[in-house]
This record gives C-alpha cells, sequence and structure tokens, in this order.
C-alpha cells in the first residue's frame, strides 16, 4: 500500500558528516560524552542539567530508548540534576542512573548524598568542576570585555566531601579515567560521585540556538 521511494541514505550520511564536524568543535566535551555512550547500557538513564557537559549530551549523544534522557529543557534550573536523578533511580531500581552536573549545580542539593547513602540510592553522579559557573563567566569574557564577577568559586575538596557522607568518590583527569571510572560506578551498589575536573570548555550554543529568521 506505499509506493517505492529513492534511498535518502546519501543524504543522511552527509548531515552525520556535517555535524561531526561541529561535535569537533566541542572537545573534550564530546570526548566525555562518547565515553558514557559506550558504557552506559541501552535502557540506562541519563539525568542533565544546567552545565557545559549536560549540554553537549542534549546536543551529541545519541539515545535508543524513550524518555531515558531527563531534562529540564531549556528551563535553567541550575541544581535540578542530582536530586532529580536519586528520583530517576528510585522509580527505577534496576536500571542504571548517570547524573550530568557541574560543580555549581550539584552543590545546591550535595547534602542529599546523606539520604543516597541512608537509602542505597545507586546513582552515579558526575561533577564536571570548572571551579565557576562556567557558562556565565565565558559569557562574561566574550561579551563584555573579560569583565569577570560572581562567577568564581571556592569549592570543597568533591571525593572528601563524598567520602565523608560514605558514598564512594572516584576522580577522572580525563576522558580515560572516566571511562574506568564509570564502570566502577556503574558496578558499585550504593551512590557513587565522579569528579573530573576540568579547564575553561568552547561553547556549544552556536550547536543549540537556531538563528534569525529575519
Amino acid at each position: 500500500h506505499n509506493r517505492k521511494r529513492p534511498s535518502r541514505k546519501d543524504e543522511i550520511n552527509a548531515l552525520k558528516a556535517e555535524m561531526q564536524k561541529e561535535y569537533d568543535k566541542i572537545v573534550p566535551q564530546m570526548d566525555y560524552v562518547k565515553v558514557l555512550r559506550d558504557e552506559l547500557p541501552e535502557d540506562g538513564f541519563v539525568v542533565g542539567e544546567s552545565t557545559q557537559l549536560a549540554y553537549a549530551v542534549r546536543i551529541g549523544m545519541p539515545f535508543y530508548r524513550p524518555r531515558t534522557y531527563v531534562s529540564p529543557g531549556y528551563s535553567g534550573t541550575l541544581g535540578y540534576g542530582f536530586t532529580t536523578a536519586l528520583g530517576v533511580k528510585l522509580g527505577n531500581p534496576d536500571r542504571p542512573v548517570v547524573s550530568i552536573t557541574g560543580d555549581g549545580g550539584f552543590l545546591f542539593g550535595a547534602q542529599e548524598l546523606s539520604t543516597a547513602v541512608q537509602q542505597g540510592i545507586a546513582t552515579v553522579t558526575v561533577v564536571f568542576n570548572d571551579g565557576a559557573y562556567g557558562n556565565v563567566r565565558r559569557s562574561q569574557m566574550e561579551q563584555y570585555g573579560g569583565k569577570v564577577i560572581a562567577t568564581e568559586l571556592h569549592n570543597p575538596d568533591f571525593v572528601k566531601l563524598t567520602e565523608a557522607y560514605g558514598a564512594q568518590a572516584l576522580r577522572a583527569e580525563s576522558p580515560e579515567e572516566f571511562r574506568a571510572a564509570l564502570r566502577q560506578g556503574l558496578g558499585h551498589d550504593g551512590p557513587t560521585v565522579i569528579e573530573c575536573p576540568v579547564g575553561d570548555l568552547p561553547s556549544p550554543w552556536h550547536m543549540m540556538h537556531l538563528p534569525r529568521v529575519r
């Protein structure tokens, strides 16, 4: 009951190649995203956040099951990620849940590590630590002549903080180290926090904002 149509395979492959050129501009974010996709089972959840690595996940990570990327969308709800991931895990106890957060966002609800340990909620939380509200700081640098205000953070040692609550704490300083840490976290029967120290990161916004129409 359907007519035969010409293949669009070449067109789709060309578009994929074009997008890959754009993904190559946001490294190391996409290197971490690739590791996450490699290691997370297809039915696993990723909980995003208002942070640079989660934006890269949103635009560049393939998902193979419906509703496995949990996100606040464009609401800008900083601090949403870690605590939401606890709820996602409680609702799906037999499926892995990874929270992608930044240092600033994680500290909105880091005290809920106590709840995670007490209740045995086995999430994996990845804290990408650049010592700042990185998106805002980059905007200040690029749009306001380098005038930076109220974006630098004085952070705790996230490994020691996590261990103080009795959760598993790991640190990964490269995508390769992240792979090993993620495997360890996904295999653990309690909450895990992986701190990933990063420097300034390239902006992903050119891939997220639609062009002006008039």
